[in-house]
């Protein structure tokens, strides 16, 4: 925790999870002459330590910043405490998921003052500016009186190159001795998927829903952070890449301005199936490429279809083996579960995960389809469903979030048995994580130092996450025979195999840990 000088806003985020909001709204707000501290509230921290900080620091506007659902009951218990703690501080909300459920936030927060709506540095300024005179007129701010109102949105930021590069007051975190830091190169998505919610709020917050910053800007951003010893740069955009006629002349430019400044650079992307490209992404690889998040979903027609992906499974496929034969590593999330999936949908999902597992090094993931409100998929839920799925009408079901169950009896068993087979698996700190983490560190000594690498040490480190891959598709090949049989409404059965499987993932979990230590810790050597 920083030092308890007072300051104008306090901006509260997630900090840990790389992402850039609150510290871009804390470089508005100090380009405008405020004093904006950053504060950090993650998962398993006492928001004591917060009310503590806001009580010393009187800050007159708190921002929480919050973009999906992740933290957001967490953060709505934080709002309540500062209240009762006495901050009298104005409370609002900013993000892409607050601004799109404005109205069933205030309903449920009393304590929630505001809810900045639309693109936030658009007018953070001018609540700031307001807060002793007419707060309420903000543009796109939402409030009550008394009931749940929103004024109408302000213009988006039409060019990202004015905004001042995001507040980082504190070191760049390192991996294996490099520094690594999140940027920015765009914002939003000129595709349609269904259950984005970043896609839904751009098309509503901004005049035009995909933006780029000039390549010029953005290298003058990665030239400051270079010397501070950032060598990995995560492009958190939601699509990296410019629509087709643009890509080819962008990535040149990059490449030129990368070289003229003697910029020696590692980076991540996001794209999707249909953006890998070889010549483009072997020109990307040469200039630092290492790993690409690739938006897969799913390898089920059907589940794409729903999905609005507008890609192939065939196309997801070949995406994943042109990368591996690249020599850039992959990452994507399997979304199995949507509110129509049955045991057919799932069953092709694990097909296609076992077709792809000799061109994919990361360990796999299982997960949920969260529908959002703003969204399509929220929409099409509502019509099918009425008012089943409203917020909060399933107890586990977190705010902000539309809840459903799936029609699929089969399905929606498999469902709860991913929930607790594979849902706290996934967590950073679980061999997932490190097994991730372990990648990002041969990655960048292949980049940077390769005689640092023991011959035969990334091949191993791949060798591991296959064998994660394979014993989680082969605990789901028995989930599939099991939900399928007579036997699934069986209480104690399922007790019982859902014990065995547990047990099994949990020792293929304890000797991969045991092989990725002894990977990382083993002493490295030049190649001769």
């Amino acid at each position: 925790m920083q030092n308890d000088a007072c300051c104008d806003v306090l901006l509260i985020e997630d900090l840990a999870q790389q992402r850039l909001p609150a510290r871009t709204l804390a470089a508005v707000l100090r380009e405008s002459g405020f004093v904006a501290r950053l504060a950090h509230f993650g998962v398993g921290d006492d928001p004591e330590q917060i009310t503590m900080l806001a009580q010393a620091s009187q800050p007159r506007l708190i921002v929480f910043s919050i973009l999906f659902a992740h933290l957001l009951a967490e953060t709505l218990a934080l709002v309540e405490q500062l209240r009762s703690a006495g901050v009298s501080a104005h409370l609002t909300m900013a993000g892409a998921l607050p601004a799109l459920a404005w109205e069933e936030l205030l309903a449920m927060c009393p304590a929630l003052d505001s809810v900045l709506c639309g693109e936030a540095e658009a007018h953070i300024v001018q609540l700031a500016l307001r807060l002793s005179a007419d707060w309420q007129r903000v543009p796109g701010l939402a409030y009550r009186n008394p009931a749940p109102c929103a004024n109408p949105l302000p213009g988006s930021v039409l060019d990202l190159d004015t905004l001042p590069f995001p507040a980082r007051d504190d070191h760049p975190k390192t991996l294996t001795g490099f520094g690594f830091a999140t940027v920015e190169a765009s914002r939003g998505c000129y595709h349609a998927c269904t259950f984005c919610l970043p896609c839904a709020f751009y098309r509503v917050a901004a005049s035009s829903p995909y933006r780029s910053r000039s390549v010029t800007h953005l290298i003058e951003e990665i030239d400051v952070l270079y010397r501070q010893g950032v060598r990995l740069f995560l492009f958190d955009d939601e699509q990296f890449l410019p629509p087709t006629p643009l890509r080819a002349e962008r990535v040149a430019a990059l490449a030129e301005q990368l070289r003229q400044r003697e910029l020696d650079i590692a980076f991540t992307l996001k794209c999707r199936g249909d953006d890998v490209d070889e010549t483009l992404f072997r020109q990307l690889r040469d200039i630092g490429l290492v790993r690409v998040y690739v938006g897969v979903e799913s390898g089920c027609a059907d589940t794409l279809k729903r999905l609005g992906k507008g890609v192939t499974a065939a196309c997801n496929a070949q995406a994943l083996a042109m990368l591996d034969a690249l020599g850039i590593v992959a990452d994507f999330r399997s979304l199995l579960f949507h509110p129509w999936s049955s045991l057919g949908t799932v069953q092709a999902d694990i097909d296609f995960l076992e077709r792809s597992l000799p061109h994919v090094s990361t360990p796999y993931t299982f997960h949920e389809v969260e529908c959002y409100p703003g969204t399509k998929l929220a929409h099409r839920l509502r019509a099918s469903q009425g008012d089943r799925g409203e917020i909060g009408c399933e107890e586990a079901s977190p705010p902000g979030l539309r809840a459903y169950t799936l029609v699929d009896s089969k399905a929606e068993l498999l469902r709860r048995l991913s929930r607790i087979l594979f849902e706290g698996r996934s967590a950073r700190q679980s061999v997932l994580g490190q097994a991730v983490r372990a990648g990002y560190e041969l990655l960048l000594l292949r980049r940077f130092c390769p005689h640092r690498i023991a011959e035969g040490q990334y091949q191993a480190w791949r060798d591991i996450t296959v064998r994660l891959n394979r014993e989680s598709l082969s605990v789901w090949r028995e989930m599939l025979a099991f939900a399928d049989s007579s036997h699934r409404q069986d209480i104690d059965l399922i007790t019982e195999h859902t014990s065995a499987w547990a047990m099994r993932l949990n020792i293929c979990d304890a000797a991969a840990f045991e092989a990725l230590a002894r990977l990382i810790q083993r002493p490295s050597h030049p190649r001769p």
